[in-house]
């Protein structure tokens, strides 16, 4: 089918100015790479498994690129938005960042010219949108619509938990070890508390001690120790119930 002189021009016109629809026009071509790092990833990202890619998420469904030869993953015609760049790895983790896909007009060439402008920051998980890190990438004003950043590594997973070793300090940690320890030092430590107590102290000390529930047979007040009643401040009395009981006993038989 052949077209007309002037139909090829129309369309010809119509393509010149850009009208054939702007997401065929203004698409930008992103490339990141993943640099090496001396501890993590010293072999760079040639060292990464094939399954490593790389996932830009908007509103709409995200954009996926595979780990190439190169070690980059390309994502070609992005439309213009804002969208969050994320790597999948199985060994590694990656940082996120933020990658801004703007509409701007070039002046240079003497024509007005509709370009793209791109620019990725490092953002994080959890945080406001807006809170941006530190700048990873920005497109160029000769290579507009293209831009190379770098997405850094941040460490390792780790799928097993190793068993910890021996401690000495974990083991005095323990609460059980603790008390057994300050009811040694109390152990040990009154008798010389004690002799450097002075006279009016220590005399104060051994009342106390005499009129505690536990200071008058221990044995058996150890058994019915009532610790709300010694709490409270509540006195026994039963002895003075047995010596009532005693006394009219003595009178009724005389």
């Amino acid at each position: 089918m052949r077209l007309s002189t002037t139909t090829a021009a129309v369309l010809a016109a119509v393509a010149s100015n850009g009208l054939l629809g702007p997401a065929a026009v203004l698409a930008a071509n992103l490339t990141f790479t993943v640099p090496p790092h001396p501890a993590l990833l010293p072999g760079g990202a040639s060292s990464l498994p094939g399954s490593t890619h790389a996932t830009l998420h908007a509103r709409g469904p995200p954009h996926a690129a595979p780990l190439r030869r190169d070690g980059t993953f390309v994502f070609v015609d992005v439309a213009p938005g804002s969208y969050l760049l994320s790597v999948h790895g199985r060994d590694h983790v990656f940082e996120n960042l933020r990658v801004d896909v703007e509409e701007a007009v070039d002046y240079d060439s003497g024509n007005a010219k509709k370009t793209e402008k791109v620019r990725a920051w490092q953002t994080f998980r959890g945080n406001e949108w807006a809170n941006r890190g530190e700048k990873r990438g920005e497109t160029s004003g000769k290579e507009a619509g293209q831009m190379m950043a770098e997405v850094r590594v941040l460490g390792r997973k780790e799928y097993y938990q190793e068993r910890s070793g021996f401690s000495p300090l974990s083991f005095l940690k323990n609460p059980m070890i603790l008390m057994g320890v300050f009811s040694l030092a109390l152990i040990v430590g009154m008798p010389y508390l004690m002799d450097n107590m002075d006279e009016e102290t220590k005399a104060e000390f051994e009342e106390m001690q005499k009129n505690s529930p536990l200071g008058q047979n221990p044995a058996t007040q150890l058994q019915n120790f009532d610790l709300a009643s010694f709490l409270a401040g509540k006195k026994d009395e039963q002895p003075q119930q047995s010596t009532q009981s005693g006394g009219s006993g003595s009178k009724k038989r005389g």
